[in-house]
């Protein structure tokens, strides 16, 4: 069951890396190697998320999102805020993918009411 959509907060910066199709490798004695693949859709991409100096009522939108989220375990989607500027890669944001958190945010507290957030995600094919 997916939750609410990520918050849509620009990101200061963002690490985008693609997923891999599923597949086996089986290697003869000979030496020859047949590939078999699993599935049409890729798995297993990430996307690492940087928030730089929010306020910190802005940041508790994303530990509150994570929260909602109960950690890694409901999926969810991601704006298209998150991707502006990445016009080369209008896949990752196709029909049929959602998102889940691959660890908790990491909160850095910059000054009084002032943090840094880091997220990371993993692409969930539907």
């Amino acid at each position: 069951m997916a939750v609410q959509s990520f918050p849509g907060i620009k990101p200061s910066s963002r690490v985008w890396t693609p997923g891999s199709k599923p597949q086996s490798t089986y290697r003869s004695q000979g030496g020859y190697e047949v590939r078999i693949q699993h599935g049409s859709l890729s798995l297993g991409a990430q996307l690492s998320l940087g928030f730089q100096n929010l306020l910190e009522a802005v940041g508790k939108q994303i530990t509150d999102h994570y929260a909602i989220a109960q950690g890694s375990f409901e999926t969810f989607a991601v704006p298209v805020e998150m991707f502006a500027g990445m016009t080369t890669y209008d896949y990752i944001t196709a029909t049929g993918t959602t998102w889940r958190y691959n660890r908790p945010p990491s909160v850095t507290y910059v000054a009084p009411g002032i943090q840094s957030i880091s997220v990371e995600l993993v692409a969930v094919p539907v």
